[in-house]
């Protein structure tokens, strides 16, 4: 069978058979206009080119559900690991799947698509890991994503959407690459000192009146270093991040839908104090709660903190469980689908309103 027939008969067959978490997402259309819809995806580890793998099986399922989902998104991110091992036909099987999504895709590159040939690869099927949209959400335009360059800068994407034939911007989107570097302690995730620095320049010409939502692979935290569920620069990164009062870190890696919030210091601090503590390994951050109290030593300009959100996401490839659950020894690969699926991200006014769409079977 070929692979475009794999995908069709995925995608217009055997989805009718799956459970499926309609929800608040699944409505009848409506004369107002709609707020912005993002559909989520992450972790498909795609180990090689073969169709009959379970791991390619899960992805079309959940590109499948993202078709029926009505309305359709606006747009599509996935959060990396789109291979197992950077291998290059499990990539291009990737982008075969991800071709029939019903929205325009925007993604970021994990660790297991950068490995062996991978990461030479991935720029010329999906683009540079750091990329540049903006969506102007114009009636009168047949293309709603408009790429501005492919410079492998860092760039953000504006989701508009049209006010009385005006575009009018209601949420921004920053894409990120973690990569993976060695250090005395193990591997950890960075950021990057130039990349940062790109961030800090691209963050002073956004709006921090609204909703302002980071893409990443890795996790912009420091949650459980043996796992490799660290990132060393998180904390140089949400630093960055201060004058925005809304702000939500979607990732994947962690391979399972997970919120927890951190309170920072906000705008107000001309420097904000050091953060506490070296991070969650200790503790279960699946039910949101303050992780970084407030705290002294900032230069004080006035009153006030940042709460930072951060929305882990399920794998479609396997589960993977809170490390504070009975940490064992290696994390070990869950018996999925029970616990994997994607995700769906609605923003109205000041708010974003994530649905998680986890398969039970």
């Amino acid at each position: 069978m070929e692979r475009r027939e794999f995908v069709q008969r995925l995608t217009f067959g055997l989805v009718a058979g799956w459970a499926f978490s309609r929800g608040g997402w699944l409505q009848s259309a409506q004369a107002a206009p709609l707020p912005p819809r993002l559909a989520l995806l992450a972790d498909a580890h795609l180990k090689d080119g073969d169709t009959r793998r379970a791991e390619a099986q899960a992805l079309a399922r959940a590109v499948a559900e993202i078709r029926r989902a009505f309305p359709a998104p606006d747009l599509v991110l996935f959060a990396g690991d789109l291979a197992h091992a950077g291998n290059t036909k499990a990539l291009a099987l990737g982008k075969e799947i991800l071709a029939d999504l019903p929205a325009p895709l925007v993604a970021v590159m994990g660790e297991g698509d950068g490995f062996w040939k991978g990461a030479a690869v991935w720029p010329r099927l999906f683009g540079e890991p750091r990329f540049s949209y903006v969506f102007p959400g114009s009636p009168d335009n047949q293309d709603p994503l408009n790429q501005n360059g492919r410079d492998g800068n860092l760039h953000s994407s504006l989701l508009r959407k049209t006010e009385n034939r005006k575009q009018k911007t209601v949420l921004q989107i920053l894409g990120l690459h973690t990569s993976l570097s060695p250090s005395p302690q193990g591997p950890v995730f960075q950021v990057g000192r130039e990349q940062r620095g790109w961030l800090a320049r691209e963050l002073a010409r956004l709006d921090p009146n609204l909703p302002l939502i980071i893409l990443s692979h890795a996790p912009l935290a420091r949650i459980f270093r043996p796992w490799q569920q660290w990132t060393a620069d998180a904390a140089e990164v949400v630093r960055l991040l201060t004058p925005f009062p809304r702000v939500l870190c979607v990732h994947g890696h962690i391979h399972r839908h997970a919120g927890f919030k951190e309170n920072f210091a906000s705008h107000r601090l001309a420097t904000p104090p050091p953060p506490v503590g070296g991070g969650w390994g200790e503790r279960d951050f699946s039910t949101p709660t303050l992780t970084l109290p407030p705290q002294e030593g900032g230069k004080k300009m006035g009153a006030g903190y940042l709460r930072i959100s951060h929305c882990g996401l399920a794998a479609t490839a396997w589960p993977l469980p809170s490390p504070c659950l009975g940490t064992p020894a290696a994390p070990g690969p869950g018996l999925g689908p029970q616990g994997c699926g994607w995700g769906l991200l609605s923003a109205g006014g000041d708010s974003l309103k994530f649905q998680p769409q986890v398969w039970q079977a």
